[in-house]
């Protein structure tokens, strides 16, 4: 009477290796294609949430103008309500705090400068703040330099902001992810060992 085993003859350890990696490999394609076909149907699930959200964004962003024209319409008019030295002092002090700003967010930067280039820039600076706080201080508040102000310092606040932003940026490598494949690796040595 024949054997009930399967016809098959014995596999040698290389064949057996051979189709746990295969294994592996269709695994993982099934993995990816899985992955595809699921981040395909979040995406046409989101679409027309992204066009409301773009609305909204816009819609969002006018508002902040409109709050950027009431701001300067307020400095117009606090400015037109205080003395002309006061004006100057208020000038200088949101200049100042703005370099003050820079040179926090610059992490010594500026101090890396070499002495000719500080220079410009200090006498840069000083004929920006001369050129507000001087026509204020001799009386001539007029919306539009009043306005211009406000831009200026507005100008000057977004790049410090965003160099902060961009300096807090750490890109690397993903540490789960290679974890995960370790892992797995691990755990494929250890079935090729004990098979």
């Amino acid at each position: 009477m024949p054997d009930q085993e399967t016809d098959e003859p014995r596999l040698s350890a290389f064949a057996l290796a051979r189709r746990l990696v295969s294994g592996f490999i269709g695994l993982a394609r099934l993995e990816v294609r899985h992955g595809l076909q699921e981040v395909g149907g979040m995406l046409a699930e989101v679409r027309g949430a992204a066009v409301v959200i773009g609305v909204a964004a816009a819609t969002t962003l006018l508002s902040l103008v409109t709050l950027d024209i009431v701001f300067v319409l307020g400095v117009v008019a606090l400015f037109g309500a205080l003395p002309s030295l006061a004006v100057a002092i208020i000038i200088v002090v949101a200049f100042v705090g703005v370099i003050l700003l820079a040179v926090a967010a610059g992490g010594g930067i500026v101090m890396r400068l070499p002495w000719w280039a500080l220079l410009i820039l200090l006498v840069v600076v000083a004929a920006v703040i001369a050129a507000f706080a001087l026509p204020a201080y001799l009386g001539f508040r007029a919306a539009w330099h009043v306005a211009l102000f406000v831009f200026v310092i507005q100008l000057s606040i977004g790049p410090i902001v965003a160099w902060r932003a961009i300096r807090r940026i750490k890109i690397g490598p993903p540490v789960e992810t290679m974890a995960s494949v370790r892992e797995e690796l691990a755990w494929a040595r250890r079935l090729i060992r004990r098979g």
